[in-house]
């Protein structure tokens, strides 16, 4: 335990060539993270700061591995949870870019046979998680159309476009219409559309696959081991992410893809900011009240005075937030999964004007 917090506190510190150097901002971000590091016990951080376009840091912290004591790098992969959504998203802007999709479309019309209570329900609501789908807990091995039709034989949790539930079944059945226009698996659609164009060439989908007795998955260069502690002592952990839900979460990214990822987006590689901006930061209503998800999925910030969109999955393992009117992407990513979303608005703080500084990082017990 010693030999894994002296090798804890020592910073790992691998750059990129960067651009637009902000020094003075970079060394505090660096001591705040080592300094949370070392208070909250975090094994291991990944933190990258974009501006229009260009990398201004990206550094990485403490340990990928504590079995094998190996570092975190650039291009250590970690589970993003959630984040993978972004993902999707970014595949969704694209599809409606190319004119194969509309918000407005109703799910029946990439979806045969939908019940009377689905025919309502369009693609704008799975999005912002106003469906009423009510999520599966069922088999996690199931294809993904077995999956759809047990979902389409349950009952509705509420009107479609009344209220709000964050549930991942509203981004898999997003999923599910993206492979029956391009006829093909999401996982290769993504990497095709999205993961391919952007040189998001370090991570991907696991594909675990249970086998009778044991587990099988797919290998992937530097993934990075997730923990949490247990009784004063780290444990490894796995979640088991169906590939059902593969639209909503599982993805591993390093933070060399993240990076590209956002510098893609801004140098307009898949689509024009002009068209996206409205999209990914534009709030349509649910019920009488504005939505908590933007038009295609992304988390809001709350800041009255700063624009910034995003999402956390995990609940930190990736915390991704855009600020566009300062043209600034702050990605982090980490392997300690009890450590809650809160890493991406603090470093925002040390770059962004306006941003009030809450540099509070908190855990929760698992």
């Amino acid at each position: 335990m010693l030999k894994y917090l002296a090798s804890l506190f020592l910073l790992t510190f691998l750059c990129l060539p960067c651009a637009a150097q902000t020094p003075s901002a970079d060394r505090l971000v660096d001591e705040f993270v080592a300094r949370q590091m070392k208070t909250l016990k975090i094994p291991g951080l990944a933190v990258a700061v974009i501006k229009n376009g260009k990398q201004v840091k990206a550094t990485a912290y403490g340990q990928a591995n504590v079995e094998w004591n190996r570092p975190v790098t650039v291009h250590s992969n970690f589970q993003i949870a959630s984040c993978t959504k972004l993902l999707t998203s970014t595949l969704i802007m694209k599809t409606i870019y190319a004119g194969k999709l509309r918000l407005e479309d109703p799910i029946g019309k990439y979806i045969d046979s939908v019940p009377a209570r689905w025919q309502n329900i369009q693609v704008k609501h799975l999005l912002s998680h106003s469906s009423g789908i009510r999520d599966y807990h069922g088999n996690a091995y199931l294809p993904t159309a077995q999956v759809v039709k047990a979902l389409m034989d349950s009952t509705q949790e509420y009107t479609p476009g009344t209220k709000q539930h964050y549930a991942q079944a509203d981004f898999m059945v997003a999923g599910y219409i993206l492979e029956k226009i391009y006829n093909k698996p999401f996982t290769q659609i993504l990497k095709e559309q999205v993961t391919g164009p952007l040189n998001m060439n370090d991570g991907a989908f696991d594909m675990e696959q249970r086998l009778g007795a044991f587990m099988r998955t797919n290998l992937i260069s530097q993934k990075a081991t997730t923990y949490y502690d247990l009784d004063g002592q780290l444990r490894a952990y796995k979640y088991i992410y169906p590939q059902y839900t593969y639209t909503a979460g599982g993805y591993f990214a390093s933070l060399h893809d993240m990076v590209n990822w956002a510098i893609g987006l801004d140098k307009e590689v898949l689509f024009p900011q002009s068209f996206s901006k409205s999209l990914i930061y534009g709030q349509d209503s649910v019920g009488r009240e504005l939505s908590e998800f933007s038009r295609v999925g992304w988390a809001l910030g709350e800041e009255k005075t700063v624009l910034s969109a995003g999402h956390s999955g995990g609940p930190g393992l990736g915390d991704v937030w855009r600020f566009p009117d300062q043209g600034y992407t702050i990605i982090v990513l980490s392997n300690d999964g009890e450590l809650l979303p809160d890493f991406a608005r603090a470093i925002a703080s040390f770059y962004v004007k306006g941003i009030e500084p809450k540099v509070k990082i908190n855990k929760f017990e698992r």
